[in-house]
């Protein structure tokens, strides 16, 4: 391969960034576009959960198995309360963390600055302010994060002296067809509703999870500041374009549909983009192998999770209370004939972005071109629905 070719990297969260580490370490000239003025600039320190329970691995393994470091706040998570819609709380406890908590923003200690930070020392170039609209060159791996909603959450994050803990409600009508959490930890928390349907109405559901959750928990609420946000994962049959463009992340609908933990997908989908620009590999051969299965399990997982209701979140959480919770989650992680027989049902029964049409021109160099049409927004909020914006 000629080291000295440029890979422009457009978009610098955790799938660009873990690129850019990978094809800088190995020699390449890399170039981080990123519209916004820092990494993480849509965070105000979040807390979200790398999750363990998917394979037998353990998550810093496979960090370690892609080349990254775990520089940034990383905690083990053993031990939680689920609650029901009737606010019966279910006890979870692992033998290993079945989650690490992770903080996302500009802050120091947050995953994204400890990417932004292995990135600078491999040598990749970071631009800041820059909002790319045409694809010039080549390589480009295209890192733009999600730009449609198939979830949203709605949150705040505050100060307390609450002790560390994490908690978890299933109620439809504080978080229709999702879920609601508390996460707690040394005297910062975030509390959100995660909403996959029902989306106009996210104002009134977070309304209510606060009620909810008072009833349940007393703290003390500090320095509160809401936070929003969504994403989306679609069924493609390619993740390049033209043979030089590749898409990653969350722009190419790499996302855990059942509960939105995709930061595995995130990683592993630059750190592939990466290796086939090194290799000269079929990236889209890769993404079939090691990505599409387990996304089209979490499609199915998603449709499954639909039929529950109130009534059979009840009867999931006693089932995971009386079980090894992390052998339980990861069969159901686990791509198996049987779903892959229902994915065909899910894939036409859940979203319409799951059918996304993408971009088929092999010549397109319109970043945010979507059914084979140049759309010159000058902003990437102006591709979500007008009731996101209200909610938030």
């Amino acid at each position: 391969m000629n080291t000295r070719a440029d890979v422009q990297v457009i978009g610098a969260g955790p799938a660009g960034l873990t690129a850019a580490i990978t094809l800088a370490r190995a020699g390449v000239k890399v170039d981080v576009f990123e519209q916004a003025p820092d990494v993480g600039a849509r965070f105000h320190g979040d807390f979200q959960g790398l999750e363990n329970w998917s394979t037998d691995e353990d998550v810093l393994d496979f960090l370690a198995a892609l080349g990254l470091e775990t520089n940034f706040q990383c905690v083990p998570y053993t031990e939680g309360v689920f609650y029901d819609p009737s606010l019966e709380g279910f006890p979870i406890r692992t033998q290993r963390p079945w989650f690490y908590l992770i903080t996302r923003g500009p802050h120091p200690g947050s995953l994204d600055q400890g990417l932004k930070q292995q990135a600078l020392e491999a040598g990749a170039a970071l631009h800041f302010r820059q909002r790319v609209e045409r694809i010039t060159g080549g390589p480009v791996i295209v890192a733009t994060g999600p730009y449609a909603a198939d979830a949203i959450a709605r949150g705040l994050v505050f100060e307390t002296d609450h002790p560390d803990a994490c908690y978890g409600f299933l109620d439809d009508r504080i978080a229709p067809r999702g879920y609601a959490y508390l996460l707690v930890h040394r005297g910062r928390a975030t509390l959100a509703t995660c909403l996959f349907d029902d989306f106009p109405l996210a104002r009134v559901y977070f309304e209510r999870t606060l009620e909810t959750v008072s009833r349940v928990v007393r703290m003390p609420v500090r320095n509160p500041r809401v936070f929003g946000g969504y994403v989306n994962f679609a069924v493609r049959d390619t993740w390049t374009r033209g043979n030089r463009v590749y898409f990653v992340g969350e722009r190419a609908g790499f996302q855990d549909a059942l509960w939105g933990f995709g930061l595995r997908y995130a990683l592993w989908s630059g750190y592939l983009a990466a290796r086939a620009i090194l290799e000269q590999a079929d990236y889209n051969a890769w993404c079939r192998q090691y990505l599409v299965p387990w996304l089209q399990t979490s499609l199915v997982n998603r449709l499954l999770y639909n039929q529950l209701g109130n009534h059979g979140y009840r009867w999931m959480l006693q089932h995971l209370s009386q079980s090894d919770v992390l052998q339980e989650l990861r069969r159901q992680y686990q791509p198996s004939k049987f779903k892959q027989r229902l994915y065909r049902v899910a894939r036409h029964r859940l979203f319409p972005t799951l059918r996304e049409q993408a971009c088929r021109e092999t010549e397109c160099t319109c970043l945010w071109c979507r059914h084979g049409k140049h759309v010159d927004h000058a902003s990437l909020q102006q591709c979500v629905p007008p009731y996101l914006t209200a909610a938030f």
